[in-house]
């Protein structure tokens, strides 16, 4: 499983690698930091080159790592479109959180 590279502020992941992608801070209404949210495969959705939102395909759960993050897991089926990927978390008591990726399908590395 890989990291997510961040090349010059960008969100980069080699097309169908699994990786592990930093997502937050959840904060509430108020702008106060959540924590011990939990934050399972359904209630992670992306969007693959603006097509529908669908629900993650790895199974596991997000990770609290404190401060509002959690580390979410993508699989290889997660990342097998090339292009852009976004990452959209919407869970209770708590504004929404998204992020972009680009989705690399070179082979040279990142």
């Amino acid at each position: 499983m890989a990291f997510v590279n961040y090349p010059g502020g960008r969100f980069v992941l080699k097309r169908n690698e699994s990786a592990t992608v930093k997502m937050g801070p959840f904060l509430n209404s108020d702008g106060d930091v959540v924590t011990g949210l939990t934050i399972n495969q359904s209630d992670v959705q992306l969007s693959k080159n603006d097509a529908a939102f669908a629900q993650k395909n790895d199974s596991s759960a997000a990770t609290d790592l404190g401060n509002g993050w959690y580390d979410v897991s993508l699989n290889n089926n997660d990342a097998n479109t090339q292009g852009n990927l976004l990452i959209f978390i919407n869970v209770s008591g708590c504004l929404p959180v998204w992020r972009y990726i680009e989705v690399d399908a070179s082979s040279e590395p990142l």
